[in-house]
């Protein structure tokens, strides 16, 4: 009777303590668990609400027609239109998983989030990296797209087209940038809208008076290019590019510590309860 006590009593303790360190104190009312998984949840609540309004705004960019999506003929998969509901669904899909797995505390869930944060991470990095190496190639075709554009698409001036956008798109830029062409002036020579013409649009114009885009006042028009203008402010503003990289990529590296802290949590209640 003795033994049997004292193995009941030492075996009932030990069990009970380790047993209620493993999981009460890792899934109490007040647990590090449930505070770990509160703001998970909340965070990717914000992170869902987030993709409905960058696809929101795709959608709007689709529908509106806005003025910047047509700027470059051939490279229209990547217009800011494309890019939003892209990017969108992809918020939405990662927030919906974390936030069910989070609340449902579905191991399978929280899995699917990490190796879809941790894809999306890798990408990022990637194509950063060939970003900065082919910058010199990406200035190239961006350079080439749009002085297609305006060779092919640019519409006439009293023609209702279907390319519109493509006007107004560099009107506001040539206007704001004060700037004329994609590498100067010239590109507005012959070009389809007008064949056999060495004019350019109004807002080429220094000054806007009667007939100043017409052949003959080149000393009237802007002389510098819309794209070494474009590449400067990129320039002048890469460091906000830059906080705004790092913001997103301590974000994400949040979400994958976080994830797999309530995966392993969960795992070990399992084996704990077997």
């Amino acid at each position: 009777m003795g033994f049997g006590q004292g193995f009941g009593q030492g075996y009932g303790r030990g069990h009970g303590y380790g047993y209620g360190r493993g999981i009460g104190a890792g899934r109490g009312e007040f647990s590090g668990f449930s505070c770990v998984k509160f703001i998970f949840f909340g965070f990717n609540v914000i992170f869902w609400l987030l993709g409905c309004a960058i696809l929101g705004i795709g959608i709007w960019l689709q529908v509106s027609k806005s003025t910047y999506t047509s700027l470059s003929p051939s490279l229209s998969f990547i217009s800011p239109t494309v890019l939003c509901i892209v990017a969108g669904i992809l918020v939405l899909v990662i927030g919906f998983f974390g936030c069910c797995g989070a609340i449902m505390e579905n191991k399978c869930l929280l899995m699917t989030y990490f190796v879809l944060v941790i894809i999306i991470f890798v990408m990022e990095i990637v194509v950063g990296i060939l970003a900065f190496i082919y910058r010199s190639d990406i200035e190239k075709v961006a350079g080439m797209e749009l002085w297609k554009g305006i060779q092919d698409r640019y519409p006439k001036p009293d023609a209702n087209a279907d390319h519109d956008n493509l006007r107004a798109g560099w009107k506001f830029i040539q206007e704001n940038l004060q700037c004329c062409g994609v590498y100067n002036y010239t590109d507005w020579y012959n070009i389809r809208a007008w064949p056999d013409k060495r004019e350019v649009p109004l807002e080429c114009c220094k000054t806007n008076t009667t007939d100043c885009n017409s052949e003959g006042n080149a000393s009237l028009w802007h002389q510098k290019g819309c794209l070494s203008e474009l590449l400067i402010i990129i320039q002048r503003n890469l460091y906000i590019v830059g906080i705004i990289a790092i913001c997103i990529g301590v974000i994400q590296i949040l979400g994958l510590v976080a994830s797999m802290a309530l995966f392993c949590c969960l795992r070990q209640d399992k084996y704990c309860e077997e």
